[in-house]
Protein backbone atom coordinates (compact mmCIF):
# COMPACT_ATOMS: atom_id res chain seq x y z
CA UNK A 1 0.00 0.00 0.00
CA UNK A 2 1.77 3.18 -0.99
CA UNK A 3 0.59 6.02 1.84
CA UNK A 4 1.81 9.62 0.83
CA UNK A 5 0.89 13.13 1.87
CA UNK A 6 0.49 15.99 -0.43
CA UNK A 7 0.13 19.86 0.74
CA UNK A 8 -2.05 21.52 -1.86
CA UNK A 9 -3.10 25.66 -2.45
CA UNK A 10 -6.40 26.44 -3.60
CA UNK A 11 -8.35 29.11 -4.41
CA UNK A 12 -11.91 29.79 -3.66
CA UNK A 13 -14.72 32.17 -2.42
CA UNK A 14 -17.09 31.65 0.59
CA UNK A 15 -19.23 33.90 2.40
CA UNK A 16 -18.90 34.29 6.09
CA UNK A 17 -21.83 34.91 7.67
CA UNK A 18 -20.19 37.56 10.46
CA UNK A 19 -21.51 38.38 13.90
CA UNK A 20 -22.06 41.50 12.54
CA UNK A 21 -24.45 40.21 9.19
CA UNK A 22 -25.90 38.00 11.18
CA UNK A 23 -27.33 41.20 13.27
CA UNK A 24 -28.56 43.22 10.80
CA UNK A 25 -30.13 40.47 9.16
CA UNK A 26 -32.61 40.33 12.38
CA UNK A 27 -32.55 43.95 12.98
CA UNK A 28 -34.30 44.31 9.24
CA UNK A 29 -37.08 41.40 10.29
CA UNK A 30 -37.94 42.85 13.45
CA UNK A 31 -41.29 44.75 13.60
CA UNK A 32 -41.85 48.16 14.95
CA UNK A 33 -42.62 47.10 19.09
CA UNK A 34 -39.79 44.54 18.79
CA UNK A 35 -36.99 46.93 17.29
CA UNK A 36 -38.18 49.58 19.58
CA UNK A 37 -37.74 46.98 22.31
CA UNK A 38 -33.97 45.76 21.14
CA UNK A 39 -33.22 49.62 21.11
CA UNK A 40 -34.06 49.95 24.87
CA UNK A 41 -32.28 47.45 25.64
CA UNK A 42 -29.45 48.20 23.97
CA UNK A 43 -29.28 51.61 26.03
CA UNK A 44 -29.93 50.43 28.95
CA UNK A 45 -26.37 47.79 28.33
CA UNK A 46 -24.16 50.90 25.71
CA UNK A 47 -24.07 54.21 27.56
CA UNK A 48 -22.59 55.81 24.96
CA UNK A 49 -26.28 55.85 22.71
CA UNK A 50 -29.19 57.88 22.88
CA UNK A 51 -32.16 59.01 21.54
CA UNK A 52 -31.97 61.70 18.48
CA UNK A 53 -35.55 62.98 18.60
CA UNK A 54 -34.10 66.27 17.19
CA UNK A 55 -32.40 65.93 13.71
CA UNK A 56 -34.20 65.04 10.97
CA UNK A 57 -32.69 62.93 8.07
CA UNK A 58 -33.36 65.78 5.57
CA UNK A 59 -31.77 68.87 7.02
CA UNK A 60 -28.32 66.46 7.26
CA UNK A 61 -25.70 68.35 5.74
CA UNK A 62 -24.06 66.72 2.21
CA UNK A 63 -21.14 66.04 3.63
CA UNK A 64 -22.66 63.77 6.11
CA UNK A 65 -22.35 60.84 3.79
CA UNK A 66 -18.91 61.03 3.30
CA UNK A 67 -18.26 61.07 7.95
CA UNK A 68 -20.33 57.76 7.16
CA UNK A 69 -18.67 56.28 4.73
CA UNK A 70 -15.39 57.08 6.83
CA UNK A 71 -17.26 55.60 10.35
CA UNK A 72 -18.12 52.47 8.04
CA UNK A 73 -14.41 51.41 8.39
CA UNK A 74 -14.55 49.61 11.80
CA UNK A 75 -10.79 49.24 11.58
CA UNK A 76 -8.88 51.82 13.33
CA UNK A 77 -11.45 53.93 13.52
CA UNK A 78 -10.03 57.31 15.24
CA UNK A 79 -12.96 58.13 17.14
CA UNK A 80 -11.61 61.82 18.41
CA UNK A 81 -11.23 62.59 14.92
CA UNK A 82 -14.31 61.42 14.16
CA UNK A 83 -16.39 63.04 16.42
CA UNK A 84 -14.70 66.50 15.75
CA UNK A 85 -15.57 66.08 11.80
CA UNK A 86 -18.91 65.15 13.32
CA UNK A 87 -19.92 68.93 14.54
CA UNK A 88 -22.68 69.64 12.11
CA UNK A 89 -23.85 65.76 11.53
CA UNK A 90 -27.51 64.33 12.84
CA UNK A 91 -25.24 62.53 15.26
CA UNK A 92 -23.15 64.96 17.13
CA UNK A 93 -24.53 65.17 20.84
CA UNK A 94 -27.10 68.39 20.84
CA UNK A 95 -28.88 70.21 23.64
CA UNK A 96 -32.16 68.68 24.32
CA UNK A 97 -35.02 71.14 23.53
CA UNK A 98 -37.61 72.01 26.32
CA UNK A 99 -40.75 69.81 26.08
CA UNK A 100 -43.77 71.89 24.44
CA UNK A 101 -46.36 71.13 27.36
CA UNK A 102 -48.90 70.71 24.46
CA UNK A 103 -47.29 67.86 22.99
CA UNK A 104 -46.56 66.28 26.54
CA UNK A 105 -50.64 66.56 27.72
CA UNK A 106 -52.64 66.10 24.61
CA UNK A 107 -55.66 64.92 24.59
CA UNK A 108 -54.81 61.71 22.63
CA UNK A 109 -51.89 60.52 24.98
CA UNK A 110 -54.90 59.65 27.55
CA UNK A 111 -57.15 56.82 26.82
CA UNK A 112 -60.99 55.84 28.64
CA UNK A 113 -61.30 53.67 31.41
CA UNK A 114 -63.85 51.31 29.75
CA UNK A 115 -66.37 49.52 31.53
CA UNK A 116 -65.73 45.61 31.26
CA UNK A 117 -68.47 43.00 30.95
CA UNK A 118 -67.81 41.58 34.42
CA UNK A 119 -67.97 44.84 36.41
CA UNK A 120 -71.16 45.82 34.53
CA UNK A 121 -72.54 42.60 35.61
CA UNK A 122 -71.31 43.43 39.38
CA UNK A 123 -72.77 46.17 39.35
CA UNK A 124 -75.85 45.09 38.70
CA UNK A 125 -75.86 42.62 41.19
CA UNK A 126 -75.01 44.72 43.51
CA UNK A 127 -78.13 46.54 43.88
CA UNK A 128 -79.65 43.63 44.72
CA UNK A 129 -77.57 42.53 47.00
CA UNK A 130 -79.40 43.72 50.19
CA UNK A 131 -82.50 41.59 48.65
CA UNK A 132 -79.86 38.28 48.42
CA UNK A 133 -78.36 35.91 51.17
CA UNK A 134 -74.95 35.99 52.20
CA UNK A 135 -74.25 32.63 50.36
CA UNK A 136 -76.68 33.75 46.71
CA UNK A 137 -74.02 36.94 46.94
CA UNK A 138 -70.91 34.81 47.21
CA UNK A 139 -72.52 32.64 44.78
CA UNK A 140 -73.41 35.05 42.21
CA UNK A 141 -69.71 37.22 42.77
CA UNK A 142 -68.05 33.91 41.82
CA UNK A 143 -70.68 32.97 39.20
CA UNK A 144 -70.12 36.14 37.27
CA UNK A 145 -66.38 36.13 37.62
CA UNK A 146 -66.83 32.73 35.67
CA UNK A 147 -68.42 34.36 32.49
CA UNK A 148 -66.46 35.00 29.87
CA UNK A 149 -65.74 38.10 27.06
CA UNK A 150 -68.82 36.75 25.03
CA UNK A 151 -70.82 36.38 27.89
CA UNK A 152 -71.42 32.61 28.33
CA UNK A 153 -71.02 31.23 31.52
CA UNK A 154 -68.01 28.67 31.58
CA UNK A 155 -68.19 26.82 35.04
CA UNK A 156 -70.35 23.53 35.60
CA UNK A 157 -72.58 23.95 38.50
CA UNK A 158 -71.62 21.21 40.08
CA UNK A 159 -68.36 22.37 40.63
CA UNK A 160 -69.63 25.50 42.54
CA UNK A 161 -71.61 23.45 44.57
CA UNK A 162 -68.85 21.52 46.01
CA UNK A 163 -66.12 24.66 45.99
CA UNK A 164 -69.00 26.68 47.65
CA UNK A 165 -70.68 24.06 49.91
CA UNK A 166 -73.67 25.07 48.41
CA UNK A 167 -77.19 23.74 47.46
CA UNK A 168 -78.67 22.41 43.87
CA UNK A 169 -81.42 25.29 44.37
CA UNK A 170 -79.77 28.02 45.06
CA UNK A 171 -76.95 27.91 42.64
CA UNK A 172 -80.08 28.04 39.89
CA UNK A 173 -81.86 30.63 41.30
CA UNK A 174 -78.44 32.66 41.22
CA UNK A 175 -78.22 31.93 37.37
CA UNK A 176 -81.69 32.44 36.86
CA UNK A 177 -81.00 36.13 38.27
CA UNK A 178 -78.24 36.51 36.60
CA UNK A 179 -79.74 35.92 33.25
CA UNK A 180 -81.79 38.41 33.49
CA UNK A 181 -79.14 41.25 33.57
CA UNK A 182 -78.05 43.39 30.71
CA UNK A 183 -77.10 42.46 28.02
CA UNK A 184 -79.95 40.16 27.04
CA UNK A 185 -78.17 36.46 27.24
CA UNK A 186 -75.37 36.86 29.18
CA UNK A 187 -75.15 33.98 31.82
CA UNK A 188 -76.15 31.43 29.26
CA UNK A 189 -74.09 28.30 28.95
CA UNK A 190 -74.90 27.35 25.11
CA UNK A 191 -76.00 29.18 22.03
CA UNK A 192 -79.35 27.65 22.41
CA UNK A 193 -80.39 29.02 25.91
CA UNK A 194 -78.67 32.06 24.78
CA UNK A 195 -81.57 32.57 22.36
CA UNK A 196 -83.98 31.61 24.51
CA UNK A 197 -83.38 33.78 27.38
CA UNK A 198 -83.32 36.61 24.42
CA UNK A 199 -86.53 35.61 22.95
CA UNK A 200 -88.59 34.74 26.38
CA UNK A 201 -87.19 38.94 26.89
CA UNK A 202 -88.97 40.02 23.69
CA UNK A 203 -92.23 38.46 24.55
CA UNK A 204 -91.96 34.50 23.40
CA UNK A 205 -92.83 32.83 26.70
CA UNK A 206 -96.09 31.27 25.55
CA UNK A 207 -94.55 30.29 21.69
CA UNK A 208 -93.75 27.00 22.57
CA UNK A 209 -93.26 26.51 19.03
CA UNK A 210 -91.51 28.60 18.28
CA UNK A 211 -89.01 27.81 21.42
CA UNK A 212 -89.58 24.18 20.05
CA UNK A 213 -87.45 25.36 16.79
CA UNK A 214 -84.54 26.66 18.58
CA UNK A 215 -84.44 23.64 21.20
CA UNK A 216 -84.72 20.77 18.17
CA UNK A 217 -84.21 22.66 15.12
CA UNK A 218 -81.84 25.37 15.52
CA UNK A 219 -79.02 23.90 12.58
CA UNK A 220 -82.00 22.96 9.93
CA UNK A 221 -83.04 26.94 10.50
CA UNK A 222 -79.42 27.46 10.06
CA UNK A 223 -79.69 25.90 6.71
CA UNK A 224 -82.98 27.38 5.56
CA UNK A 225 -84.71 24.34 5.66
CA UNK A 226 -87.92 25.80 6.09
CA UNK A 227 -90.37 23.56 4.41
CA UNK A 228 -89.03 20.59 6.82
CA UNK A 229 -89.43 22.80 10.17
CA UNK A 230 -92.93 23.81 8.73
CA UNK A 231 -94.11 20.02 8.25
CA UNK A 232 -92.60 19.35 11.68
CA UNK A 233 -94.34 22.44 13.44
CA UNK A 234 -97.93 23.02 11.86
CA UNK A 235 -96.29 26.34 10.95
CA UNK A 236 -96.16 28.09 7.27
CA UNK A 237 -93.36 28.33 5.26
CA UNK A 238 -93.92 32.23 5.83
CA UNK A 239 -94.13 32.26 8.98
CA UNK A 240 -90.82 30.09 9.95
CA UNK A 241 -88.76 32.63 7.05
CA UNK A 242 -90.56 34.99 9.65
CA UNK A 243 -89.23 33.68 12.22
CA UNK A 244 -85.44 33.46 11.08
CA UNK A 245 -85.88 37.04 10.55
CA UNK A 246 -86.65 37.34 13.98
CA UNK A 247 -83.63 35.32 15.15
CA UNK A 248 -81.26 37.11 12.96
CA UNK A 249 -81.92 40.00 15.57
CA UNK A 250 -80.57 38.45 17.84
CA UNK A 251 -77.19 38.78 19.62
CA UNK A 252 -75.35 35.19 19.69
CA UNK A 253 -72.24 37.02 21.78
CA UNK A 254 -74.11 39.57 24.48
CA UNK A 255 -70.82 40.44 26.10
CA UNK A 256 -69.45 41.56 22.35
CA UNK A 257 -69.72 44.94 22.69
CA UNK A 258 -67.78 44.84 25.69
CA UNK A 259 -65.02 42.69 24.33
CA UNK A 260 -63.90 45.98 22.14
CA UNK A 261 -62.30 47.43 25.58
CA UNK A 262 -60.00 44.28 26.17
CA UNK A 263 -57.56 42.75 24.34
CA UNK A 264 -56.90 45.06 21.56
CA UNK A 265 -54.11 44.39 19.27
CA UNK A 266 -52.27 47.55 18.43
CA UNK A 267 -49.81 47.98 14.88
CA UNK A 268 -47.20 50.81 14.30
CA UNK A 269 -47.17 51.56 10.93
CA UNK A 270 -43.44 51.05 9.37
CA UNK A 271 -44.45 53.85 7.34
CA UNK A 272 -47.23 55.57 4.98
CA UNK A 273 -48.15 56.43 1.61
CA UNK A 274 -49.67 59.72 0.81
CA UNK A 275 -51.72 61.26 -1.84
CA UNK A 276 -50.25 64.69 -2.74
CA UNK A 277 -51.02 66.38 -6.26
CA UNK A 278 -52.03 63.04 -7.84
CA UNK A 279 -48.84 61.50 -6.78
CA UNK A 280 -47.58 58.92 -4.03
CA UNK A 281 -45.51 59.98 -1.71
CA UNK A 282 -43.88 57.57 0.95
CA UNK A 283 -43.02 58.40 4.06
CA UNK A 284 -41.14 56.33 7.05
CA UNK A 285 -42.59 56.80 10.06
CA UNK A 286 -39.74 58.16 12.25
CA UNK A 287 -41.39 56.16 15.75
CA UNK A 288 -41.03 52.97 13.80
CA UNK A 289 -37.26 52.84 13.46
CA UNK A 290 -36.20 55.68 15.85
CA UNK A 291 -32.94 57.11 15.31
CA UNK A 292 -30.06 57.17 17.61
CA UNK A 293 -26.80 59.17 18.19
CA UNK A 294 -23.90 59.26 20.83
CA UNK A 295 -24.17 61.03 23.80
CA UNK A 296 -22.40 64.44 24.66
CA UNK A 297 -21.03 64.00 27.71
CA UNK A 298 -19.45 60.52 26.65
CA UNK A 299 -17.98 61.89 23.72
CA UNK A 300 -15.91 64.29 25.69
CA UNK A 301 -14.95 61.80 28.14
CA UNK A 302 -13.11 59.81 24.73
CA UNK A 303 -11.50 63.15 24.12
CA UNK A 304 -9.52 63.51 27.18
CA UNK A 305 -8.82 59.83 27.77
CA UNK A 306 -5.49 58.66 27.64
CA UNK A 307 -4.52 56.55 24.93
CA UNK A 308 -4.12 53.44 26.49
CA UNK A 309 -6.54 54.29 29.12
CA UNK A 310 -8.88 51.45 30.52
CA UNK A 311 -11.46 54.34 29.95
CA UNK A 312 -10.91 54.66 26.43
CA UNK A 313 -10.55 51.21 25.66
CA UNK A 314 -14.31 50.59 27.04
CA UNK A 315 -15.40 53.39 25.31
CA UNK A 316 -14.32 52.63 21.87
CA UNK A 317 -15.79 48.52 22.07
CA UNK A 318 -19.25 50.84 23.16
CA UNK A 319 -18.85 53.41 20.04
CA UNK A 320 -18.05 50.32 17.65
CA UNK A 321 -21.20 48.64 18.60
CA UNK A 322 -23.50 51.63 18.95
CA UNK A 323 -22.11 52.89 15.26
CA UNK A 324 -22.90 49.40 14.09
CA UNK A 325 -26.66 49.48 15.81
CA UNK A 326 -26.84 53.13 14.16
CA UNK A 327 -25.93 51.89 10.48
CA UNK A 328 -27.91 48.29 10.96
CA UNK A 329 -31.60 50.71 11.60
CA UNK A 330 -30.58 53.34 8.63
CA UNK A 331 -30.11 50.35 7.01
CA UNK A 332 -33.42 49.28 7.98
CA UNK A 333 -35.21 52.17 7.67
CA UNK A 334 -34.02 52.33 3.91
CA UNK A 335 -34.22 49.07 2.74
CA UNK A 336 -38.00 49.18 3.93
CA UNK A 337 -38.77 52.49 2.06
CA UNK A 338 -37.06 51.04 -0.97
CA UNK A 339 -39.60 48.05 -0.82
CA UNK A 340 -42.66 50.26 -0.39
CA UNK A 341 -42.04 52.71 -3.30
CA UNK A 342 -41.73 49.58 -5.23
CA UNK A 343 -45.25 48.85 -3.74
CA UNK A 344 -46.58 52.23 -4.33
CA UNK A 345 -45.23 52.12 -7.93
CA UNK A 346 -46.69 48.45 -8.63
CA UNK A 347 -50.06 48.74 -7.01
CA UNK A 348 -50.86 52.56 -7.82
CA UNK A 349 -54.40 52.23 -8.98
CA UNK A 350 -55.15 50.38 -5.66
CA UNK A 351 -54.23 53.26 -3.76
CA UNK A 352 -56.47 55.70 -6.56
CA UNK A 353 -59.09 53.03 -6.89
CA UNK A 354 -59.74 50.40 -4.60
CA UNK A 355 -58.64 46.67 -4.02
CA UNK A 356 -60.18 46.09 -7.15
CA UNK A 357 -57.70 46.87 -8.76
CA UNK A 358 -55.11 45.71 -6.89
CA UNK A 359 -52.31 43.72 -8.77
CA UNK A 360 -50.97 40.14 -8.23
CA UNK A 361 -47.34 40.47 -7.29
CA UNK A 362 -44.59 38.33 -5.81
CA UNK A 363 -41.41 38.74 -4.14
CA UNK A 364 -39.37 37.92 -7.09
CA UNK A 365 -40.72 41.10 -8.41
CA UNK A 366 -40.18 43.47 -5.52
CA UNK A 367 -36.35 41.94 -4.85
CA UNK A 368 -35.68 43.22 -9.08
CA UNK A 369 -36.94 46.29 -8.68
CA UNK A 370 -35.32 47.06 -5.73
CA UNK A 371 -31.97 44.89 -7.08
CA UNK A 372 -31.54 43.03 -3.68
CA UNK A 373 -32.14 39.12 -2.77
CA UNK A 374 -35.92 37.43 -2.41
CA UNK A 375 -34.79 36.55 1.03
CA UNK A 376 -34.20 40.60 2.13
CA UNK A 377 -37.84 41.29 0.63
CA UNK A 378 -39.30 38.31 2.59
CA UNK A 379 -37.71 39.86 6.18
CA UNK A 380 -38.57 43.57 5.39
CA UNK A 381 -42.22 42.81 4.59
CA UNK A 382 -42.45 40.36 7.70
CA UNK A 383 -44.94 41.95 10.44
CA UNK A 384 -44.19 45.22 8.96
CA UNK A 385 -47.63 47.88 8.39
CA UNK A 386 -48.51 50.35 6.15
CA UNK A 387 -50.48 53.35 6.85
CA UNK A 388 -52.39 54.72 3.18
CA UNK A 389 -55.61 56.29 1.81
CA UNK A 390 -57.63 53.27 1.74
CA UNK A 391 -56.37 52.11 5.35
CA UNK A 392 -53.39 49.83 7.13
CA UNK A 393 -52.50 46.93 5.78
CA UNK A 394 -49.71 44.61 6.47
CA UNK A 395 -46.87 44.89 3.86
CA UNK A 396 -47.76 41.12 2.96
CA UNK A 397 -51.36 42.30 2.16
CA UNK A 398 -50.21 43.73 -0.96
CA UNK A 399 -48.76 40.13 -2.43
CA UNK A 400 -50.81 38.44 -4.11
CA UNK A 401 -51.38 35.49 -6.65
CA UNK A 402 -53.66 36.75 -9.30
CA UNK A 403 -54.88 35.72 -13.06
CA UNK A 404 -55.22 36.66 -16.74
CA UNK A 405 -57.69 39.55 -17.59
CA UNK A 406 -56.73 40.05 -21.14
CA UNK A 407 -53.95 42.17 -21.21
CA UNK A 408 -54.28 43.17 -17.32
CA UNK A 409 -53.76 40.76 -14.24
CA UNK A 410 -56.12 40.27 -11.11
CA UNK A 411 -55.21 39.66 -7.79
CA UNK A 412 -56.93 37.06 -5.64
CA UNK A 413 -58.44 39.93 -3.32
CA UNK A 414 -60.29 41.12 -6.96
CA UNK A 415 -61.28 37.49 -7.66
CA UNK A 416 -63.21 37.59 -4.05
CA UNK A 417 -64.54 40.65 -4.35
CA UNK A 418 -66.46 39.46 -7.18
CA UNK A 419 -67.50 36.55 -6.12
CA UNK A 420 -68.66 38.46 -3.13
CA UNK A 421 -70.71 40.81 -5.16
CA UNK A 422 -72.55 38.81 -7.43
CA UNK A 423 -73.59 36.60 -4.50
CA UNK A 424 -74.44 39.78 -3.13
CA UNK A 425 -77.00 40.43 -6.00
CA UNK A 426 -78.29 36.94 -6.66
CA UNK A 427 -81.70 35.67 -6.48
CA UNK A 428 -81.86 34.72 -3.14
CA UNK A 429 -84.40 32.27 -4.32
CA UNK A 430 -82.38 30.85 -7.15
CA UNK A 431 -78.62 31.62 -5.47
CA UNK A 432 -75.69 31.05 -7.44
CA UNK A 433 -73.52 27.73 -7.63
CA UNK A 434 -70.11 27.26 -7.43
CA UNK A 435 -70.13 26.52 -11.00
CA UNK A 436 -72.25 29.27 -12.32
CA UNK A 437 -70.00 31.84 -10.48
CA UNK A 438 -67.05 29.95 -12.18
CA UNK A 439 -68.74 30.48 -15.34
CA UNK A 440 -70.05 34.33 -15.06
CA UNK A 441 -66.33 35.08 -13.82
CA UNK A 442 -65.32 33.36 -17.52
CA UNK A 443 -67.41 36.02 -19.19
CA UNK A 444 -65.64 38.33 -17.40
CA UNK A 445 -62.34 36.71 -19.12
CA UNK A 446 -61.25 35.19 -15.96
CA UNK A 447 -60.28 31.63 -16.09
CA UNK A 448 -60.80 30.51 -12.30
CA UNK A 449 -62.09 26.52 -11.51
CA UNK A 450 -64.89 26.19 -9.31
CA UNK A 451 -63.02 24.70 -6.55
CA UNK A 452 -60.80 27.54 -6.34
CA UNK A 453 -64.52 29.59 -6.26
CA UNK A 454 -65.34 27.40 -3.53
CA UNK A 455 -62.19 28.11 -1.72
CA UNK A 456 -62.55 31.38 -1.84
CA UNK A 457 -66.06 31.70 -1.01
CA UNK A 458 -65.33 29.87 2.32
CA UNK A 459 -62.42 32.40 3.06
CA UNK A 460 -65.22 34.70 2.80
CA UNK A 461 -67.67 32.51 5.35
CA UNK A 462 -69.93 32.49 2.81
CA UNK A 463 -72.48 29.37 2.68
CA UNK A 464 -73.04 27.14 -0.30
CA UNK A 465 -76.02 27.74 -2.68
CA UNK A 466 -77.92 25.06 -1.09
CA UNK A 467 -77.84 26.73 2.87
CA UNK A 468 -78.39 30.59 0.69
CA UNK A 469 -81.75 29.80 -0.61
CA UNK A 470 -84.52 31.69 0.80
CA UNK A 471 -88.53 30.56 0.91
CA UNK A 472 -90.89 33.11 0.35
Amino acid sequence: MDLKFDLNISQSQKLIMTQEMRQSIEILQLTAIELNSLIENEMLENPVLEHNEDSQKEAAPAHEETVKEEVSQKEDVRWDEYFQSMEVSEYRGQAQSSPDPDEEYGFEKFSSNAQTLSEYLHLQFGLLAQTLSEKERLAGDYLIDCIDDNGYLIVDENYIIDILGVDEELVARVIEIIQGFDPAGVGARNIVECLLIQLRQMGYDDDEVFLDIIRNQLMALAENQFKRIAQATGLSVEEVYEFKEVIKTLEPKPGREFSCFEGVSYVIPDGSIEIVDGELVVKINEAAAPRLRINNYYRSLLKNSQKNDEIRVYLEKKLDGANFLIKSIEQRRDTIKKVIEAIAQYQRNFFFEGVEELRPLTLKAVAEMVEVHESTVSRAIHGKYIQTPKGTFALKFFFKRGYAQGDEDKSSDAIKRFIKEMIGGEDKQKPLSDQKISEMLQDKNLNVARRTVAKYREALMIQPSSKRKEYH
